[in-house]
């Protein structure tokens, strides 16, 4: 078992992704005990070989399918008679894979499933130590797919919902759209299951945009590099784009992903998270900005990097929908110390990003 800590069990489901090792590191530094599940022994090795000083720490359980009820039931009843029971539960395991045939199964049933049924194991087995249950979920769970991105809208609210529909994803085969119905009928689910059961632990649900950020899950080749920062970031170098005024982005805002982590782990202790949307968003990402953050800070890639219009912030025609975030930084500013949230900038969060590639030699 791991270091019982300060006397507090989390479980950090989906743990060798991209956030999910950014909220490990910051549940080990804060002397949290982890449980944390990963699909296979391999991926927990990784995780270990990628830090080596997280060696002992960490408490794995391999959960092969985190669709399906029986291993989580298992976990909870194991964890629940432990030195320590398990007062927290991280779930970020959700499938973010673009490349699909069929948009119904493959994207929007995981998505639900693995959301429905961990629950309902930390409902029946979780016991009465469990507090909180923090739910990584999406800002296109909140936006609207089909928002005119050629004028600016009312500013996005912790209280909107994302009107698309499984049809429509289906009858367009826009697997984008298929993303989108996925994260919000999971975040639905998930809700209407703490209406209908009543669990004696809360849940709060984290709904960041476009994540980017240095990686420091394990990493073998470019194929490892998450689809956020592939596309908004590593695509403009690896020579997937030779233009930048012809890219569009699927949204216009991001978050880096240490404070995606940092509001995840802020949000177990946190009385103001309970029972809360909170939504994460720094400011706006556009593909001329991350071209000129990137040609500036590194010149030798220069000529790998499309110059574009450096003037024209935003693409022809795209005004997109701001987000009042009034009620949100609120909640997150009751989670530090210090009593204010900051966010990371978007040229610090492009600059760490392109380094960790350069450093990890996936450029």
């Amino acid at each position: 078992m791991a270091s019982q800590g300060n006397g507090q069990h989390v479980l950090l489901t989906g743990a060798n992704g991209f956030v999910a090792s950014h909220i490990l590191a910051i549940l080990l530094e804060r002397g949290f005990a982890v449980t944390a599940t990963v699909r296979s022994q391999t991926k927990a090795d990784d995780i270990i070989q990628t830090h080596p000083s997280w060696k002992g720490k960490i408490n794995f359980v391999i959960v092969s399918d985190f669709t399906s009820q029986h291993p989580f039931d298992e976990l909870f009843e194991n964890t629940k008679n432990s030195a320590v029971p398990l007062t927290y539960v991280i779930h970020t395991a959700s499938p973010l894979k673009f490349n699909v045939k069929d948009i119904q199964k493959e994207m929007i049933e995981p998505a639900v499933m693995g959301t429905t049924e961990i629950l309902k194991s930390a409902h029946r087995h979780g016991g009465a130590t469990l507090k909180r249950f923090v739910l990584l979920g999406s800002a296109v769970s909140v936006l609207d797919s089909f928002e005119d991105i050629t004028r600016e809208g009312r500013p996005y609210t912790e209280n909107d919902w994302n009107p698309v529909t499984v049809q429509q994803a289906i009858n367009r085969k826009d697997t984008v759209l298929g993303y989108n119905v996925s994260k919000t009928q999971g975040e639905q689910t998930a809700w209407e299951f703490m209406k209908t059961h009543r669990p004696k632990f809360d849940l709060t649900v984290i709904n960041p945009d476009i994540i980017t950020g240095p990686m420091i899950h394990p990493i073998s080749g470019s194929g490892s590099i998450n689809e956020t920062n592939h596309f908004a970031i590593a695509s403009f170098i690896d020579g997937t784009h030779k233009t930048v005024e012809d890219v569009r982005f699927p949204f216009y805002h991001f978050v880096d992903v240490r404070d995606v982590a940092q509001s995840h782990v802020d949000a177990l202790t946190n009385p103001a998270a309970g029972s809360q949307r909170i939504l994460l968003i720094s400011g706006l990402i556009t593909p001329q900005l991350v071209v000129n953050i990137i040609r500036r800070h590194f010149p030798a890639l220069e000529d790998r990097v499309p110059e574009g219009n450096p003037s024209q912030i935003l693409p022809d025609g795209i005004h997109p929908t701001g987000w009042d975030m009034r009620v949100s930084l609120d909640i997150l500013s009751k989670g530090r110390k210090e009593g204010s949230w900051k966010y990371i900038e978007l040229e610090q969060s492009v600059t760490d990003t392109v380094q960790s590639m350069i450093d990890r030699n996936v450029l």
